[in-house]
């Protein structure tokens, strides 16, 4: 117990300790603040002076880190800014595309010639898209400006209609204006049983493909060598002619002893060199 109070007052003196080391800095800085300023500054216009792009190159950097970690932050607030007034930024538009209208058709035209392919298959995509919302019957699709007045009476509409509490009957009614037709869900049926029949009989004759090639496959075993070429009976013919020729001009061999023949022989060693010799 006495060393877990110990340890709980050195704890508490070394956090006193660093507040009242924090305090100082603030009340020391807070005292000396235009001084701090004056050296940053001056350390800025050397560095500038010294090496101008190198200052402009840290000064970009340091800018993009602060926005990537600020991201957010800066999204959230310029949204905000734009949901207080909408009507403002887009009037703000309005005058600026007034203003510089040839220069933003200039702009358009260039990037079109710049990515021609590209803004092609957008076309493409969007009125396959349109034609698509056609035949199912949908409205198309088109983008249009509502002011704060209409934004305002939408909203309410809106939420007046999802508030509401429907009743059974009404939510009767509901289901039963979009359910499907009889003759509709037949139908389908009958195309999903159709296309299960069509895929089933596919894979069949892919099976039925396989095993006849199987079949038709030639039985493992020696493969039948090739016939000879007239190219190669001739080399093959002077090469049996080449054979006859060494055999016939090669060096023989002498006769070997009959010992080395007959394996019942004396060996040589066990005769006297010199029989008819005198001997020691």
């Amino acid at each position: 117990m006495q060393i877990a109070r110990a340890r709980a007052a050195i704890h508490d003196r070394e956090k006193q300790r660093k507040e009242a080391r924090r305090q100082y800095a603030r009340d020391y800085y807070a005292q000396h603040r235009e001084e701090y300023l004056e050296y940053q500054r001056q350390y800025r216009a050397e560095q500038r002076e010294k090496d101008p792009e190198a200052y402009r190159q840290g000064k970009r950097e340091r800018s993009r880190r602060w926005r990537d970690k600020h991201k957010d932050e800066v999204n959230a607030r310029l949204r905000e800014k734009y949901r207080e007034d909408p009507e403002k930024h887009r009037e703000r538009r309005r005058e600026f595309y007034a203003e510089h209208a040839e220069e933003q058709r200039m702009r358009r035209r260039e990037y079109y010639a710049r990515n021609k392919e590209k803004q092609n298959a957008a076309h493409r995509a969007w009125r396959d898209r349109e034609k698509r919302r056609r035949d199912a019957g949908l409205p198309v699709r088109r983008v249009h400006r509502a002011t704060k007045a209409e934004q305002f009476e939408n909203r309410s509409a809106a939420d007046e209609f999802f508030s509401r509490v429907w009743t059974k009957e009404e939510l009767k009614i509901a289901m039963k204006s979009i359910e499907t037709p009889a003759d509709v869900w037949a139908a389908w049926k009958r195309d999903c049983l159709k296309a299960r029949a069509e895929y089933a009989l596919a894979q069949q004759k892919e099976e039925l493909a396989r095993l006849q090639k199987e079949l038709g496959r030639a039985r493992p075993g020696p493969k039948p060598k090739p016939r000879p070429t007239p190219r190669e009976i001739e080399e093959a013919r002077m090469d049996a002619i080449a054979r006859q020729v060494n055999e016939r001009l090669r060096h023989r061999e002498q006769p070997r002893h009959p010992h080395h023949l007959d394996l019942a022989a004396p060996h040589p060693m066990l005769q006297p060199n010199n029989p008819m010799g005198m001997s020691r």
